[in-house]
């Protein structure tokens, strides 16, 4: 199986549509609970525009947002919540579960909202539920609405209950998915596809050492965990490392980054291509990359200061 994140990407979002055809026919197995994570967990989340018009479209990659809870605590007007950050990129908020409900409370906020309720029975109305898709996608700084659910249906699959919600204005369904989520996105209620020309969704979700993902009837780990994938112009700033100049005729420098790092080269399928490397110094790197065709590739820096960035060519 590939375990490149932009490889994920498309498989999942494959899964993903097999995944809303197959939950309604209820497979039921035997119950288990799958608790909300707290710790070593990633959510690797992307943002499409449509490019090209129906009836075949063709969708390009605009943005990417990383989740991550690495176990650490922080205490909210005297209640313990698990820290929620865009992976050592800012604080998000904090989460905390009660039962079957999972509970956000976002960073400079007065006050905690429900973000999954997995208790929820079919006929329930589902209340307040946080919806920030800026948070989500970090695509635009849209503010945090409370939308309200019906409960269609409850069921599960390999072991993990889902439970299916339809807004109560007739607005897209939403899945929620015990122990990962949503899959359209952590703070996301929107389905992957938008009649405004976007998709977006939960490229890759991993926790502790598993990589899970959704096909047919199945909600399945392998091994490994996602590494985050730096494309938005918000978390490129936040990086550590430089590449310059950047668009580059097919020469770029790289620096800001620890001894010993590992730096390797992929394209947007995730395929790694070779460049000529020319070392400055410990922490810099020349880069030739005018042999390669014009693009968008991805340099993955591993090292003290692991980091993601993105070239155009």
């Amino acid at each position: 199986m590939p375990t490149d994140v932009l490889d994920q990407q498309q498989l999942i979002c494959m899964r993903y549509t097999i995944l809303l055809l197959a939950l309604p026919l209820g497979l039921q197995l035997n119950a288990q609970s799958f608790p909300f994570p707290d710790s070593a967990t990633t959510w690797v989340q992307y943002f499409e525009v449509m490019v090209t018009q129906p009836p075949m479209p063709i969708f390009e990659l605009a943005s990417t947002t990383n989740l991550c809870m690495d176990g650490s605590d922080t205490l909210i007007a005297g209640t313990s919540y698990t820290r929620l950050s865009y992976c050592n990129a800012g604080y998000v908020g904090g989460t905390r579960s009660v039962d079957e409900a999972v509970y956000f409370f976002p960073a400079d906020s007065t006050q905690e909202y429900l973000l999954y309720d997995f208790g929820a029975q079919v006929g329930d109305t589902v209340h307040d539920v946080f919806v920030n898709e800026g948070l989500a996608y970090s695509y635009a700084p849209i503010p945090a609405v409370l939308l309200n659910y019906r409960v269609d249906q409850v069921g599960q699959v390999e072991g993990r209950k889902w439970v299916l919600l339809q807004q109560l204005w007739g607005g897209p369904e939403q899945y929620w998915i015990e122990g990962f989520g949503s899959p359209y996105g952590l703070f996301s209620q929107q389905s992957p596809m938008n009649v405004s020309g976007y998709r977006a969704g939960i490229a890759c979700m991993s926790h502790k050492d598993s990589i899970w993902y959704f096909s047919e009837w199945e909600i399945t780990g392998m091994p490994g965990t996602c590494t985050p994938q730096y494309l938005g112009v918000e978390e490129l700033l936040s990086s550590p490392i430089k590449l310059y100049p950047n668009p580059t005729t097919g020469c770029v420098r790289a620096e800001g980054f620890g001894a010993g790092a590992v730096l390797q080269v992929n394209d947007t399928m995730g395929r790694a291509v070779n460049v000529r490397k020319s070392s400055v110094s410990s922490t810099s790197i020349d880069l030739d990359l005018s042999h390669l065709p014009p693009g968008v590739y991805h340099v993955s820096i591993r090292g003290s200061a692991g980091s993601t960035r993105v070239i155009r060519l």
